[in-house]
């Protein structure tokens, strides 16, 4: 930028970095501590958001869906037959607390996952 070209900025009255509205600034600035407040107040405190699933070798066995009847016996069944797909799905039920419990399909080796 040519000193020509900012002494005629600078007799029109323009700031040297354009023009910029205070209020959009306030706006970013409420904008943003409504999320963090949002996320330090509202965002469950124990979920493992980034947690991996961990698979085991060997697979655990899960409970028969005969112990069970309607959408629970349902959701047995598809364990029993998909193992290998729930393995690999974290768990977001609140029982990755417990020491044994490493992936989804440890939901379905008690009774955990019937409610």
């Amino acid at each position: 930028m040519g000193k020509k070209h900012r002494r005629d900025r600078k007799q029109k009255g323009e700031k040297p970095g354009g023009k910029r509205s205070p209020k959009l600034w306030l706006v970013g600035i409420l904008f943003g501590g409504v999320l963090l407040f949002g996320s330090i107040f509202f965002l469950p405190k124990n979920e493992p958001w980034a947690l991996p699933a961990i698979p085991r070798n060997p697979r655990p066995q899960t409970l028969s869906p005969l112990l069970f009847s309607g959408q629970v016996a349902r959701a047995y069944q598809i364990a029993q037959e998909v193992p290998e797909l729930l393995q690999r799905m974290p768990c977001y039920c609140g029982c990755y607390v417990n020491p044994g419990h490493r992936n989804n399909l440890d939901c379905y080796t008690d009774r955990h996952s019937a409610g």
